[in-house]
């Protein structure tokens, strides 16, 4: 069974933005061996700090929860990706991490559910605004055996700092640009239309090709 990306959360603060990646890792045929896993850097630059965990779902459920933390994973920043690496998120030839899951991670995870999730958080300098007040980073998606991930939910929180409105769509040499569901929370409370954009639709149905990105925007 392909992995999948089952969450990208997108929370802006003062100075700087948290960025949570969730790759689900179904049990699938495993049964035994770790891997070493290589996670490029998203835009707008490398992140000032990032942590790696790996999180057990609920018995069936097909995602984790956020209150479970899992257990830290060891990570190894490099200027691109390793031979010893597999390339999960990005393109091999972007700065990154190598992220080491061992066979004893596996298992302890597995133990509690057919379903574990590489959780990836990334602390990143608040990207400029623009005139009209809008903020954007790039989330690298990913490939595996030649197939791209397909992405489950996109949300950006505003609990530190307000946001009016948030937009998402993939990006890319390759990309179609059709806007995809992206959830606000809290919701906005204004009224005040907002500019006419075509309908969004949910991030599973996007069509995907190897060498998109996820671009995320807020104002």
């Amino acid at each position: 069974m392909l992995p999948s990306i089952g969450r990208v959360q997108v929370e802006p603060a003062r100075d700087v933005v948290v960025v949570v990646e969730e790759v689900n890792l179904p049990r699938g045929e495993w049964k035994s061996g770790g891997f070493d896993l290589y996670v490029a850097f998203g835009a707008p630059g490398a992140p000032l700090a990032i942590d790696a965990h790996l999180v057990s779902a609920p018995p069936g459920a097909l995602e984790t929860r956020l209150e479970d933390v899992g257990a830290s994973l060891a990570i190894e920043p490099a200027t691109h990706q390793t031979a010893s690496s597999q390339l999960l998120l990005g393109r091999p030839q972007m700065a990154g991490v190598v992220v080491h899951i061992r066979e004893t991670e596996l298992m302890r995870a597995f133990a509690a559910s057919d379903l574990a999730a590489l959780r990836l958080r990334s602390l990143l300098m608040l990207p400029a605004a623009d005139a009209q007040g809008k903020r954007e980073i790039v989330v690298r998606l990913g490939i595996v055996g030649g197939l791209p991930l397909t992405v489950g939910r996109v949300q950006v929180l505003s609990r530190q700092v307000p946001a009016k409105r948030a937009e998402a769509n993939l990006c890319g040499p390759e990309a179609d640009p059709w806007p995809l569901v992206v959830a606000l929370a809290p919701q906005a409370t204004s009224l005040a239309p907002g500019p006419l954009v075509p309908p969004a639709i949910a991030p599973a149905t996007a069509v995907r090709h190897a060498s998109d990105d996820l671009c995320v925007r807020w104002w």
